[in-house]
């Protein structure tokens, strides 16, 4: 499959077969994750690979800690997400290293590495689908993957530069987002999209 195929026919895939994936399988993603441009080639990104038994307790950590919160709209469908890590066969929860502080910069590296995985599951025939919502449930996974969230020495550096320069650089936690992976059991059709002259401005 070539990288147009790859990207113009993946979709999000929200249903998957109870078949299980190699190790084989699941390394050639990460590989493909692990080849993504990061910023100052710091290579942010940290892969955390749950299956069987240990995934099951990953998903009880999600809907527990989800139970407590305060419900807004924005997490209509959260609970549903983690239905969907539940049957999916792997699930890849994403964390960034947050060296500097969890700034833009790092989030795009982390995010370019997630992208990578995607297309290159769909090119394997492999089904995928990006989940921010365990981002809700941020801390109950990092006390289940009993990671510190250390703040940064220069993240302090960076909130003086904001208020100084009037912007804001953009901040984020250790925890990026969580992949389900698996084959796929649903031929989604693409939602209508913006058209690219709808969201391109030339300057010339």
């Amino acid at each position: 499959m070539n990288i147009d195929d790859a990207i113009h026919n993946r979709r999000s895939i929200r249903k998957y077969k109870d078949k299980p994936l190699s190790k084989e399988q699941i390394v050639e993603v990460l590989d493909a994750g692990n080849r993504a441009p990061s910023a100052k080639n710091r290579v942010q990104w940290r892969f955390h690979v749950f299956q069987g038994e240990t995934k099951a307790k990953l998903i009880q950590v999600c809907r527990e800690g989800f139970e407590k919160l305060p419900k807004i709209p924005l997490m209509a469908s959260a609970a549903n997400s983690y239905n969907i890590m539940d049957q999916a066969p792997v699930v890849i929860v994403v964390l960034q290293t947050c060296e500097w502080g969890g700034i833009s910069a790092e989030i795009q590296s982390v995010s370019a590495a997630i992208q990578n995985m995607l297309l290159k599951a769909h090119s394997m025939g492999l089904g995928t689908v990006w989940i921010n919502d365990v981002l809700f449930v941020e801390n109950a996974i990092l006390d289940f993957l009993d990671i510190e969230k250390v703040e940064s020495e220069f993240k302090e550096m960076f909130l003086d530069f904001d208020k100084k320069a009037g912007i804001e650089i953009g901040y984020s936690g250790p925890l990026i987002a969580a992949i389900a992976l698996g084959y796929p059991d649903e031929d989604p059709k693409r939602d209508p999209r913006k058209t690219l002259e709808e969201v391109t401005f030339w300057h010339e």
